[in-house]
């Protein structure tokens, strides 16, 4: 009697295990992705476009309130000054006192010779500054504060990279190095290696932009 129990306990064991083999076995190995942080999504998709063949930023902005870039009498009259020094940033301010316009020139540069304009917002940080009688500061493509992100890529076009990207404010920057101004030549008559303009946006209106030719 007991040898039968064992052998009918066996005999259920096998078919058991053999039941068991037959079920098929599912197995979920999907794994959800995390979701990307919307900000550093926007800035690889954006440094992804400056690196697309023939994106090339070919339509820099050159003068500021007829300022221009690296052009020692227009800076002089419009700024009513009798030169300003190398290796120096000067500091101006719009007739009502509510932006700031700062020009560099660069060491080893002629007196006077711009080669960096940066327009900002005036707050109570601002040293003391020399009053313009120019109502807003504006480039010759009317680059200008309180213009919107897309107004700007509207005048320069999508070859641009992000920097400083947060959910209230972003900086777009381009730039341009030999050989890739072929168009517009404006490295090989200044005799400059980089352009580069950034517009910082807040709330998305532009609060601060700066462009000119790094120092070689």
């Amino acid at each position: 009697m007991l040898r039968l129990t064992v052998i009918v306990t066996l005999l259920c064991l096998l078919t058991s295990c053999s039941n068991s083999g037959n079920k098929p076995v599912v197995v979920d190995n999907h794994i959800s992705a995390p979701k990307p942080n919307k900000d550093l999504q926007e800035k690889y998709e954006e440094q992804q476009k400056i690196t697309i063949p023939n994106c090339v930023f070919d339509n820099p902005d050159t003068s500021l309130s007829s300022i221009k870039l690296r052009d020692a009498e227009s800076a002089t009259t419009i700024l009513k000054v009798k030169q300003l020094n190398g290796d120096t940033t000067y500091n101006f301010s719009s007739s009502d006192k509510m932006e700031i316009l700062s020009v560099t020139v660069h060491p080893g540069d002629y007196y006077s010779q711009i080669s960096i304009f940066q327009v900002k917002y005036a707050d109570k940080k601002n040293i003391r500054t020399k009053s313009l009688t120019i109502d807003h500061f504006a480039t010759e493509k009317n680059i200008k504060l309180g213009l919107t992100k897309n107004e700007v890529i509207a005048v320069f076009g999508h070859c641009y990279s992000i920097s400083d990207s947060t959910d209230k404010g972003i900086s777009i920057n381009y730039r341009l190095e030999s050989p890739q101004d072929s168009r517009t030549k404006i490295l090989e008559r200044q005799n400059m290696p980089i352009y580069y303009a950034t517009y910082k946006f807040s709330n998305n209106k532009l609060v601060e932009y700066e462009f000119g030719f790094e120092y070689p």
